[in-house]
């Protein structure tokens, strides 16, 4: 990134701020970097507020005990509030997409014609949403694999999955000329990875845009049914030392993600009480084959291959690695029996199972201002973890596996495909079994009805002439597979829509 798209404010505030532009986005992930940047390309004066920081490639020092701290909300530990799932997401500029793995997925047209025939959302089907999704794919620079990236660790998933007669593929990902160090989620050091960080963001400002990281927006005034302008705390990273700041403006985004969008609208008493409410998550586990030879799953891209035959029942497969401490604690082993299976770790193959979730939960606010996020997988969703296990395990078995580990508090080691029964005996309760999500989605949806959603079909909150909601809060149900290009097409979609009625929202 050049010095010319280094941020006009930047992290060391030294006074409070009064700021004025056409539309204030708050939020950098994949919905909001693309508003705040087609909006600017628009013609319109631009702020976009983070309460992450300004972390570029110069702090990724690939350390997970340094970068979970730095880049994601609580560190990496935010949980469900009985313990029982990890929450993912990042507390950075470019939000989730700095921290993600790069995979990209259209949304499965069934799941647009849903929204659209049972919540009657407009425009959302796959032809209405092509051009959106175009123009992102070419932004990010959206790519499939090629064979020669796709480590031992993901072809061990698509040798397993082709003697079983199975359809395995190559992820698509937004990566550019990758040098496969494996450090996606601690950031890219290399700006391979086509980031909102090193996309969006930088083209916003190129058009015109402001950029004020370590700015947490706590406050909205207001004057009848308009916002007209966010207050909030800025934050010195070097310091600690905080200012006031005040931002008005014509038109407001909140583009916090589905767990931080819902605990500021909530705080604030925005959206009605469906917001916090339809919470979707992607429940996701795994499980680790142990091979005779080195697999060194650790080198190169750690996600690599996906296998899709249960997808249409929402279940899908997607091989995966992580480094030693995160996958230590997914494990699900202690004293040991933890010892004896990290020893191993360069005989690992690892893949997870990903869910179409039909569980709600919900996101609250505690009285610190803190979201509090209750859900738990569903009896539907944990017949769906059994049945993606026992094919993964049979998969890794075809695939030579001596053994297969699955996260659970017993222990189960499955020793061939004939104890792969013994899956369907497990207690999937909360803190028994390695659960996490790092795809939250549907706490302010779209819909037709404001009885039953919180924001119109392009993302105007509902009774809020000029607030919206531009991230993955919007889905109305789960989608399925892993949601950026949606996130960031949704986006795309709704600045089309502001600058087609400019009248409407910046007179």
């Amino acid at each position: 990134m050049t010095a010319e798209w280094m941020p006009e404010v930047g992290a060391d505030y030294d006074h409070d701020l009064e700021l004025e532009a056409d539309a204030v986005v708050i939020g950098t992930g994949a919905g909001g970097a693309v508003l705040a940047s087609e909006l600017a390309e628009g013609g319109r004066s631009v702020i976009m507020l983070e309460k992450g920081g300004y972390n570029t490639r110069k702090d990724f020092n690939q350390q997970e005990k340094d970068m979970f701290p730095l880049l994601f909300e609580e560190g990496g530990g935010r949980t469900t509030k009985d313990g029982g799932m990890v929450i993912l997401h990042g507390k950075t500029v470019g939000g989730s997409t700095t921290v993600n793995w790069a995979i990209c997925f259209d949304p499965p047209g069934r799941v647009l014609d849903e929204w659209a025939d049972k919540h009657g959302v407009e425009q959302i089907r796959l032809a209405d949403l092509r051009p959106s999704l175009d123009k992102v794919r070419f932004v990010l620079n959206v790519q499939k694999m090629l064979p020669d990236e796709v480590t031992r660790n993901g072809q061990l998933l698509l040798d397993g999955a082709a003697k079983l007669g199975l359809h395995g593929d190559r992820f698509e990902h937004n990566r550019t000329q990758c040098i496969r160090s494996g450090f996606c989620i601690l950031g890219c050091a290399y700006d391979r990875k086509q980031t909102m960080l090193v996309t969006y963001v930088p083209r916003a400002l190129k058009f015109g845009a402001k950029l004020y990281p370590n700015a947490e927006v706590e406050g909205f005034e207001r004057d009848g049914d308009r916002i007209t302008a966010v207050t909030g705390t800025l934050t010195n990273p070097k310091t600690g030392k905080q200012h006031k700041f005040r931002a008005k403006a014509k038109l407001f985004s909140v583009s916090g993600g589905a767990i931080s969008t819902p605990q500021l609208l909530r705080k604030n008493n925005l959206g009605g009480d469906r917001v916090g409410q339809n919470l979707t998550l992607h429940p996701t586990t795994a499980a680790v084959g142990i091979f005779d030879d080195p697999v060194r799953a650790f080198d190169g891209i750690h996600f690599g291959s996906y296998v899709s035959d249960l997808e249409p029942e929402g279940i899908i497969i997607e091989s995966v690695f992580a480094y030693p401490g995160l996958l230590g604690s997914a494990l699900f082993r202690w004293g040991d029996a933890a010892m004896t299976q990290m020893e191993r770790y360069d005989h690992m193959a690892a893949a997870i199972v990903l869910l179409h979730d039909d569980g709600r939960g919900t996101v609250g606010v505690d009285g610190y201002g803190l979201p509090v996020i209750d859900y738990w997988v569903s009896a539907a969703d944990q017949a769906k973890f059994k049945k993606g296990l026992a094919m993964l395990a049979r998969i890794y078995f075809a695939a030579g596996a001596r053994e297969v580990s699955i996260p659970h508090a017993t222990g189960l080691t499955l020793h061939s495909p004939d104890d792969v029964f013994k899956i369907d005996a497990l207690a999937i309760e909360p803190n028994r079994m390695a659960v996490f999500s790092a795809h939250q989605m549907g706490t302010a949806a779209m819909g037709k009805d404001p009885a039953a959603s919180v924001t119109d079909s392009w993302g105007r909150v509902h009774a809020w002439r000029n607030l919206f909601v531009c991230d993955g809060s919007l889905f109305p149900t789960s989608i399925g597979v892993n949601p950026q290009l949606t996130i960031a097409a949704l986006a795309d979609r709704t600045a089309r829509h502001v600058l087609a009625n400019q009248g409407r929202y910046f007179a």
